[in-house]
């Protein structure tokens, strides 16, 4: 069972949308869903070598009340860094388990 005092975390769900600009042209643009609450945990950290950085990837688990809408390639945002969405589990009927990915930094050697 889900209890609300763990959802302590404020997020901001987005979604890509295609729009046309002025000229007719399309182009991409965040939209916002909906803020919630979520319970945020960091997973993991992995450095992916690339050229002469590393490449550093944060995964992040947030936890939320159940949702529909949410899907993959979708965008996170909490304490103002943008999360990929790269998995969305509601096996659970209680709760949506969204799992995200943020290129935070790169590390120079």
């Amino acid at each position: 069972m889900m209890l609300a005092g763990e959802l302590n975390k404020r997020i901001t769900l987005l979604r890509i949308e295609e729009v046309r600009d002025d000229f007719g042209e399309p182009k991409s643009q965040l939209v916002k869903v909906k803020e919630a609450w979520a319970k945020a945990e960091a997973m993991s950290n992995r450095k992916i070598r690339t050229a002469d950085q590393q490449q550093v990837i944060e995964t992040y688990q947030f936890t939320l009340r159940p949702r529909k809408d949410v899907e993959s390639d979708w965008i996170v945002t909490y304490q103002t860094r943008n999360f990929i969405v790269r998995a969305v589990d509601r096996n659970q009927s209680d709760r949506l388990i969204i799992t995200a990915e943020v290129d935070s930094r790169h590390d120079r050697n």
